[in-house]
């Protein structure tokens, strides 16, 4: 005697539950892989906008450090009467050569440090720095010159860095 076939039934149910299942999974997925995701945030300065005069006898005493960097090297640019023998004279920054060369293609940061700390030796109570880059310099260059100004933990450089969008 033959066998009846049985009609197959389909799914009943509402058509959202393995979209649902599948959302439920990726879920803790996602979560998981979240953890190998780190941030990291730097303490910098916004340069500060002033509406009003800018005191001029606090200006001639205090050192106003400056550090450009292009793409020739670091330039130093400091109040002229705490300017050091071995900085650049010229006021323009684009004409004058830089006050520490770019070695083998690279940024001198050894020589950065070293110029570094002969200022604060000279400066003990001066904090502040201000970096500032040309457009087509590199955001790790950037930051490297950030971390070589802040100095160590033991031996504090300048860590109140202040940024500057280009070079002034």
């Amino acid at each position: 005697m033959p066998k009846k076939r049985r009609k197959e039934q389909g799914f009943e149910g509402d058509p959202l539950i393995p979209i649902m299942n599948l959302v439920c999974m990726l879920i803790p997925l996602l979560l998981y892989g979240a953890i190998f995701v780190r941030y990291m945030t730097l303490d910098v300065n916004a340069p500060k906008i002033a509406q009003g005069q800018p005191q001029e006898q606090d200006e001639n005493k205090s050192l106003n450090l400056t550090v450009m960097i292009t793409d020739q090297g670091f330039h130093f640019k400091v109040n002229p009467i705490h300017r050091l023998p071995w900085m650049n004279m010229s006021t323009d920054t684009a004409s004058a050569g830089p006050d520490i060369p770019k070695k083998d293609d690279d940024w001198d940061f050894a020589e950065f440090n070293r110029k570094l700390k002969e200022i604060k030796d000279l400066h003990r109570e001066e904090v502040n720095i201000i970096l500032g880059a040309e457009d087509d310099i590199k955001f790790e260059v950037l930051i490297k010159a950030m971390d070589h100004s802040r100095g160590t933990p033991e031996s504090p450089l300048f860590p109140v860095v202040t940024l500057t969008r280009g070079v002034v």
